[in-house]
């Protein structure tokens, strides 16, 4: 157990940003020049932030070590869905309710990952722009 839990503490632990290369906290705030709360980690394959922005708003983004963005989570109100999706999600789970949305971006393509329940059964879904489940 001690070695698995040092194994993983070696691929994310939390940094300073003063250990953040300058290229990717400069990246940051001309990305992100009204964050507030910014908790940096370091991991296998780069640097990932969480912060919060605007109305307590959360977001989860990783830099490359060049400071390129790789990948952006933001946090979504039900009312921030495409219409399309929100179509979608209430004609094929009508008596569900969405406990938690985000909106991912990756690569130029964006997902939208939801967490619905109803009662006891919680289910995972993910969908494209166009609403259609991806998975």
């Amino acid at each position: 157990m001690g070695l698995l839990f040092t194994g993983t503490a070696l691929f994310a632990q939390d940094i300073p940003a003063s250990q953040v290369p300058s290229i990717v906290i400069n990246q940051f705030n001309i990305d992100f020049p009204k964050a507030k709360d910014v908790e940096w980690e370091l991991e296998s394959n780069g640097y990932k932030v969480d912060f919060e922005q605007g109305w307590n708003k959360d977001f989860e983004a990783w830099y490359s070590a060049a400071g390129d963005q790789i990948k952006l989570k933001e946090e979504l109100s039900k009312n921030n869905l495409p219409k399309a999706l929100s179509s979608t999600l209430k004609s094929t789970y009508p008596s569900y309710h969405i406990d938690d949305a985000e909106r991912i971006t990756e690569n130029k393509t964006v997902t939208y990952k939801l967490e619905i329940e109803k009662r006891n059964h919680e289910l995972t879904l993910y969908f494209n722009e166009k609403g259609i489940i991806i998975k």
